[in-house]
């Protein structure tokens, strides 16, 4: 089976504690997750752990996250428990100079089976993960710099 094993990272002003916050809250991710991947959160819990979120990055294509783990402040742990994948993802928000933060997600997925394999390869998932894991970071640091712009307001 061919696997993806990828880091996709930014640095970007604003703080860290702020870009876990964001990171860490599924039920919130409508306030500033881009519009381009439709996302709905599943299933919410207090303590963050088991939360799951589901991502629509195509018709017909979902993949869904269990938040496993975190680190307050450092790290956030999820597992694809739903759609062609399996594996786990780490989320990591680092202090840069200047006020800034290195926001990184580093992947390592599996097809789920042979069907999905095959689609990895015709369809360049490597590359499509790469660049929405991108569009979220963007879409998170225009939020952690200015989360008056929540887009749930928006809609109101």
């Amino acid at each position: 089976m061919e696997r993806i094993q990828v880091t996709v990272d930014d640095v970007v002003p604003g703080d860290p504690d702020d870009a876990f916050d964001a990171m860490l809250r599924f039920d919130r991710y409508h306030q500033w997750w881009p519009n381009a991947l439709p996302i709905k959160c599943e299933e919410h819990k207090n303590s963050f752990i088991g939360d799951k979120l589901l991502i629509r990055p195509y018709p017909f294509v979902h993949v869904g996250w269990k938040l496993h783990s975190y680190d307050p402040g450092r790290a956030i742990i999820i597992h694809y428990y739903k759609g062609m994948h399996t594996g786990m993802g780490v989320w990591t928000f680092t202090e840069a100079d200047d006020g800034k933060v290195v926001i990184a997600f580093e992947i390592d997925i599996l097809p789920k089976n042979r069907l999905y394999n095959w689609a990895y390869k015709i369809f360049h998932v490597e590359k499509s993960h790469i660049r929405h894991v991108q569009m979220v970071i963007s879409s998170l640091a225009g939020y952690i710099r200015n989360p008056s712009l929540d887009k749930s307001e928006d809609a109101a």
